[in-house]
């Protein structure tokens, strides 16, 4: 069997947060997947039934679109039996070694060729678990620890026992990270493995010393996000996310199964928070933990009277104006002379000798170990990465503690670093081996290499292309947020015309493709009236599209982050499209009073019909956009064919393989077709719908003339259903921009975005 047809299909067992949340990104990767739970009294299969219902409707979602929830096929524990096609099983239930040992039991039949058994267990031993099975079941049986929330979150965690089969193991992680997109790292079968060991004991640590120093709730939190290359969750907000009774049962396997840790009781439970979880104020799932929102804003607990109050700003003198790269942010903070920088080193210090010494029972590459805490907890830097930013010599004699082995390893060593640099060779010492070997090159970094300004051909400060080699380029829109103005359209031109390349991939610097027409320069021609300028740059607009679309050599549209308005209407022209699956893509002009007006509204109604007419006009309407690139297929902006990659993070890489395949095929631009006109039936059909919204009171007066104008374009204009050529369609589009420019409501609706970033409605 091929890496690309497994696994077939995946059978998750438990329909909790997790195993719903594992259920639906298997679903999203084009898997069959069954899931079971046990029975209710209401049915065999109510308790998966419900739990899909739930998670339809949850929020942040977890399903990408709700029809994929359908796709499930629910099943009963009680009857669990598993379908030929299944490659493999996720053990996903409660998190308590007798109960998860009693359903592994049902699995093991013995068989050498059966499928790929895992435990989604977040820090029970994985030899634990498979004691007493035959040699069959664990050489097929593993420990796989996705993060919650799953479509989120980049890590998992790999484990093995010494049975596990290696090819196995290799099929595993090349899946999880090829296909899903997960960062994964390969962890040692330890209690809590590498994130929740060392993110949780950085969290107690920081718990204890707020106990100790009667530090305020702000105040953590203030200290302990950018400051410290965090998130801004910091370590409070984050308890409430976690929840306060998973912290608890997390650090509480540390504390009972670490019992020759020196550092054991920082995973005690403090005073404080005991009686914080006895008033069952666990977080975010109860509305109430540190934080609790009140209609006058975010409230913090006050930990003297167990009440909440406002919060209190928090005077972090000269540390407030901390600002550049994180390495820059935290070592400002650890020479802070005042409080602060003294509760900074205590804490940072002992987090950093923690992960130095028991870094060997985490992993055997301290690469993973910096990855599991950037990719799981968010941190900027993982603990050897600070320690090669603060220094050993200075780390230890604020620890005070004895040395660490692996520390006076990496002092004898040639590079007595923990990371070192040989030309564009990074590599890191290696636990195992001793020495410096090579680290693995994240997509993300050889994307930053081959798409660097300085090796532009041609460029300017909104768009620039380079060469990639064999004969293909990649043309890269860079301004700010990526937006489209005269000197983008001038580089898109040329390079339709005149780059000496057999394919291009359009794409966007950072983390968007491109959020659409640059609204100030718009805004610019409707101050001075210059409606002849106006309409010579939406003819350029128009032109610079259709270029891409008729070009003599293919373009694909590597998109992802914002592809809005004339951004979405650039990916859409491409000859084909690859999409990150979190893109957030939509016509969205009307927004401001506008209509697409760069082959947008055109695009969409060559692909529309009467029964499509009034989704296609909604969406245009309405100026949403899509939650991620299935909303966006379902929405008619992506075509079947696009390719959609959970793995967002090997975008540009899958882009240029696909783009070198299609220069090695005979490829001829698409033929400029006339378009069905819906003509006058259509807009009927749209106007009376207007109508009946703007008697309902939901629609102003400028509403209804915006949907106007697009019910004109999208029928392709007054008349009987007839073809119409493109051209046409395109006219229209221009005609209708340029008629609501000149009224003074659009005109507010764009002055009103530009000052606050939001859609007014008047």
């Amino acid at each position: 069997m091929s890496a690309q047809q497994w696994p077939r299909a995946v059978a998750v067992l438990g329909a909790g947060v997790m195993g719903v949340q594992i259920a639906a990104l298997l679903t999203a990767a084009g898997r069959r997947v069954y899931l079971f739970d046990i029975p209710a009294a209401d049915g065999a299969t109510a308790r998966v039934d419900r739990a899909l219902e739930t998670a339809r409707q949850s929020r942040p979602a977890i399903f990408y679109t709700a029809a994929m929830a359908g796709a499930i096929v629910p099943g009963s524990l009680d009857e669990l039996s598993l379908a030929p096609d299944v490659d493999w099983v996720i053990e996903a239930v409660v998190e308590d070694l007798a109960v998860k040992r009693k359903l592994l039991a049902l699995l093991d039949d013995g068989r050498e060729d059966g499928p790929l058994i895992s435990s989604n267990t977040s820090g029970l031993s994985i030899a634990a678990l498979a004691a007493g099975r035959s040699p069959a079941f664990a050489r097929r049986f593993m420990g796989i620890h996705f993060f919650n929330p799953l479509r989120y979150m980049k890590l998992v965690e790999l484990v093995a026992s010494p049975e596990t089969d290696s090819a196995l193991f290799v099929r595993a992680r090349t899946y999880l990270q090829e296909e899903l997109g997960k960062g994964v790292v390969a962890a040692n079968d330890t209690p809590n493995f590498i994130g929740n060991r060392l993110g949780v004991m950085a969290i107690m640590a920081f718990l204890h010393q707020m106990e100790r120093e009667q530090l305020k709730v702000e105040e953590v939190d203030a200290l302990s996000g950018k400051l410290m290359a965090r998130p801004t969750s910091a370590t409070l907000r984050l308890c409430d996310l976690i929840g306060l009774d998973t912290l608890a049962r997390v650090a509480g396997t540390a504390h009972r199964e670490l019992a020759n840790d020196p550092w054991r009781e920082q995973f005690a439970v403090p005073v404080f928070v005991e009686q914080i979880l006895k008033a069952g104020l666990i977080g975010a799932k109860c509305g109430a933990g540190f934080y609790r929102k009140s209609e006058s804003g975010i409230l913090v607990l006050d930990l003297d009277t167990m009440d909440y109050r406002e919060a209190v700003a928090v005077d972090l003198g000269a540390l407030k104006m901390l600002r550049g790269s994180a390495q820059e942010r935290v070592q400002g903070l650890w020479d802070d002379g005042g409080r602060w920088g003294e509760l900074a080193r205590e804490h940072l210090s002992e987090v950093l000798v923690y992960a130095a010494w028991h870094a060997a029972e985490m992993a055997a590459d301290i690469a993973d170990i910096d990855r599991a805490m950037r990719w799981g907890f968010n941190w900027e830097l993982g603990p050897f990465e600070l320690w090669d930013v603060l220094g050993m010599d200075t780390v230890n004699a604020v620890a005070g503690a004895t040395e660490p082995a692996l520390i006076r390893e990496v002092r004898a060593s040639p590079e007595p670093r923990f990371y070192a640099h040989t030309g564009t060779d990074k590599t890191a010492f290696s636990i195992e081996r001793g020495i410096h070997l090579s680290v693995e090159v994240d997509p993300e970094e050889i994307e930053l290499v081959a798409l660097d300004p300085a090796r532009a051909l041609r460029g300017n400060e909104e768009a620039y292309i380079v060469d990639l080699g064999a004969e293909i380029g990649a043309l890269v829109f860079c301004g700010k947020m990526n937006a489209l103005g005269p000197a983008a359209l001038e580089i898109v031109q040329w390079t339709a015309a005149e780059a000496p390349f057999k394919g291009v991939i359009a794409c966007g610097a950072g983390q968007n493709f491109s959020a659409g027409a640059d609204l100030r320069h718009i805004a610019l021609f409707i101050e001075r009236a210059d409606w002849g300028g106006l309409e010579r740059f939406l003819i350029d607009f128009q032109q610079a599209v259709s270029a891409l679309r008729s070009a003599s050599f293919p373009f694909l549209a590597a998109v992802r982050g914002l592809s809005l308005g004339g951004g979405c209407e650039f990916a859409m022209a491409a000859a084909q499209r690859m999409v990150a699956v979190e893109t957030r893509m939509g016509l969205v002009e009307a927004g401001v009073g506008l209509v697409p007006a760069g082959g947008g509204i055109t695009e969409l109604a060559s692909r529309t019909n009467t029964q499509r007419l009034l989704e296609d006009f909604a969406a245009i309407f309405t100026a949403s956009f899509s939650d991620n690139a299935f909303a966006a297929r379902a929405a008619g902006l992506l075509r079947a064919e696009d390719a959609i990659l959970l793995a967002g993070d090997r975008l540009f890489t899958r882009a240029r393989q696909a783009i070198t395949k299609m220069t090695a095929e005979t490829y001829k631009p698409p033929q400029v077709e006339p378009i069905a006109a819906l003509g006058d039936g259509g807009i009927a059909l749209i106007e009376a719908q207007l109508a009946e919204r703007a008697d309902r009171g939901e629609l102003s007066e400028h509403d209804v003339l915006i949907g106007r104008c697009i019910a004109q374009v999208l029928c392709g204009g007054v008349g009987a259903p007839r073809q119409v050529a493109r051209q046409d369609f395109l006219d229209l589009e221009r005609a209708a921009f340029l008629e609501l420019c000149k009224t003074e409501a659009t005109r507010a609706r764009i002055d009103h975005m530009l000052a606050t970033g939001k859609r007014l409605k008047n």
